[in-house]
Parts: structure tokens; C-alpha cells; sequence
């Protein structure tokens, strides 16, 4: 990639970062909390999308942990796979039910949301948890998703999502042009 095209970028991100870091600001009145690697220049080996979706993931789980009930506490973590005719999301959600969760496609967009409830009470209390609990969301964009039903199964506590995409807009092709006198 063309050094200053990268560098034009990365301001473009750097800009998107500080905004969001205003917003955090705005909404709960105090700055970012130090502690968790705060930003950094994006590193040459990183993809420029992945970075900002972790800043962007961090920053709204700061603001869930402030206490705005409209923002979830967590989000599950989801892997992409691609062939010529489908895209499979899979996303990690142990110990969340089928009927817990909960996926819409929006467009282009597919929304994943649910909750992970509290451990059953077996008349013991919960000393310490380190696994997120409560509502959940997840929004992943799917550029060239048909307008057809996407197909979720729940296994093992993986959600897998397929979809078929729409090859017609997949497929590159010629496009002739006219002479207009």
C-alpha cells in the first residue's frame, strides 16, 4: 500500500478514535479510564478495521460498565468464513440458550442479540464470576447477503449462521460504455 494512502487512513482512524473517546466523555463526564492499553498507533501488521472494531468494543464496554441500561454489557466474539456461495458467522456464546438469542438481517447487517443469565440458583451464591452476564448485541456487516432467511443453529454453545450470498453481485462484469454525441 502506498505509504501516504496508509498514513491517510490512519489519520481518517485516528480521528474516528478521538471522537468516540469525546463521546465517552460527553455521555458519562469523565475521561477514558487509564489501565487497558489505551490507543496506540495502529502497528503495520494490523488490519485498520480490526483495531478500531477492538477500540470501538472497548469503549462501549466502558460505557455499559458506567451503567447506561441502553448500551449491552458484552458482546460475543464471532469468526467470519467465506466460500463463492456462503458466509457462515459463528459466534461463542456458552451457557446462552437458543431461546435466548435472538438474530435479525437488516439489510446488510446481521444483528445478534440475546442474554446470559445468571447461574441457575441451587441455593448457593455467587462468589465470583468472570464470565459477561446479562443482555448482549452484536452487529456484523455482510456486504452481498441475499434478501433470503439466513440459517441459525445453536451447538455446543456456538451459534453458526449461514448465508447465501448473492453471487450476481459477487461476480465481476463488464460494463459497456456508450457514445453520447
Amino acid at each position: 500500500m502506498n505509504r501516504n494512502v496508509e498514513t491517510l487512513q490512519n489519520t481518517g482512524i485516528d480521528e474516528t478514535i478521538g471522537r468516540i473517546e469525546e463521546l465517552y466523555h460527553k455521555v458519562t463526564g469523565s475521561t477514558v479510564p487509564a489501565g487497558d492499553a489505551l490507543y496506540a498507533p495502529i502497528p503495520a501488521e494490523r488490519d485498520p478495521a480490526e483495531h478500531v472494531e477492538e477500540q470501538l468494543n472497548r469503549l462501549i464496554g466502558m460505557l455499559a460498565a458506567w451503567g447506561s441500561p441502553s448500551i449491552p454489557a458484552w458482546a460475543p466474539p464471532v469468526s467470519i468464513s467465506e466460500s463463492e456461495s456462503e458466509i457462515v458467522v459463528e459466534a461463542d456464546l456458552p451457557g446462552v440458550g437458543r431461546d435466548q438469542v435472538t438474530v435479525t438481517a437488516h439489510g446488510n447487517a446481521l444483528v445478534i442479540t440475546g442474554s446470559r443469565l445468571l447461574p441457575r440458583d441451587n441455593g448457593a451464591q455467587l462468589r465470583q464470576n468472570e464470565r459477561p452476564l446479562g443482555p448482549f448485541r452484536r452487529v456484523v456487516m455482510m456486504p452481498g447477503m441475499r434478501s433470503g432467511e439466513p440459517v441459525a443453529q445453536m451447538k455446543d454453545g456456538v451459534l453458526e449462521i449461514r448465508i447465501q450470498k448473492d453471487t450476481q453481485a459477487v461476480k465481476p462484469r463488464q460494463i459497456v460504455v456508450n457514445h453520447v454525441n
